[in-house]
């Protein structure tokens, strides 16, 4: 870690709020939901877990889970089997699925792909908002009939203090990246601790791993060098691009990513040095990261 940085930006979804629940149940409901409704499936089990969730976003760019679901769609659609089971049986190598663009897993599915994008996104908010709250903020037409949304199941990972104990260690500016778009940032920020100069950028300033949305944090906190906390491939991937920028050159960013053990193999293969399983172990790993060689 560069012993300048100044700054700490996170993201948030996995990072700062647990969102295995909602998310990621979401992408896996939203798929069966798909896979019986619209392409007259017979339903004997999930067609995927939350498990093949992660591994999408550790193996390629499916940071917003919109897209996520949407390929994922795409993927199984393709495929032979008249029951869910059968068509998760026929897919093959899901990793080997996720490292393909978006483009080409839509010319796979060809004429089998009943619903586009936008649909697909729908039937998610559903899920993730409930029925009611979708139609009010995306204005979608219901389909799923869901009553409560799977946000009310996010817990809250940021403990109260953490903010001021990086502070302590020289990390006094704050920002958030975060894929949530800024109606759903704003659902969350009252419930995180947080101060209240974080600068903040959406989805709607830019989708990882574009650069976009780090540079306009990084404008608003003006650090020397930073640390970036994320639990994806394009959290990571946002990050060396930054850095081969003459932008990056004069800011350059240290990328640390919150994943299970075993997961970290394939984060190291895309070149990421520094790793956490919990948010709060980030304070003494920073601490580890800064000391000169030789001292504890």
């Amino acid at each position: 870690m560069n012993a300048a940085a100044r700054a700490v930006v996170f993201d948030v979804d996995g990072v700062l709020v647990d969102t295995e629940s909602s998310y990621g149940e979401a992408v896996v409901r939203t798929v069966r939901w798909l896979l019986v409704h619209e392409a007259d499936l017979a339903d004997d089990g999930p067609p995927i877990d939350r498990a093949l969730a992660r591994l999408w976003k550790r193996e390629g760019s499916w940071n917003n889970d919109w897209d996520l679901a949407y390929g994922v769609y795409c993927w199984l659609i393709a495929c032979e089997g008249a029951t869910t089971s059968e068509r998760r049986g026929s897919a093959g190598d899901p990793a080997a699925a996720a490292r393909l663009p978006m483009a080409e897993l839509e010319r796979r599915a060809g004429a089998r792909r009943r619903l586009g994008w936008e649909d697909v996104r729908g039937v998610f908010a559903e899920i993730y908002e409930g029925t009611e709250g979708a139609v009010a903020r995306y204005g979608v037409r219901p389909r799923v009939g869901q009553e409560r949304g799977l946000k009310h199941d996010e817990r809250i990972l940021l403990e109260p203090g953490f903010i001021e104990e990086l502070a302590e260690l020289g990390l006094d500016r704050v920002g958030i990246v975060t894929g949530r778009n800024l109606a759903e940032w704003e659902d969350v920020r009252a419930r995180l601790p947080l101060p209240l100069d974080v600068a903040v950028a959406t989805d709607d300033d830019g989708r990882k791993p574009d650069t976009a949305p780090l540079r306009k944090v990084l404008g608003e906190l003006r650090p020397r060098a930073f640390v970036a906390v994320g639990d994806t491939l394009d959290d990571v991937r946002m990050v060396q691009r930054w850095n081969e920028t003459a932008e990056g050159e004069r800011v350059p960013g240290t990328a640390v990513v919150l994943c299970p053990e075993e997961d970290e193999p394939a984060y190291r293969a895309a070149g990421a040095t520094l790793f956490i399983r919990r948010l709060a172990e980030l304070p003494a790993l920073l601490r580890r990261a800064s000391s000169p060689p030789g001292r504890p």
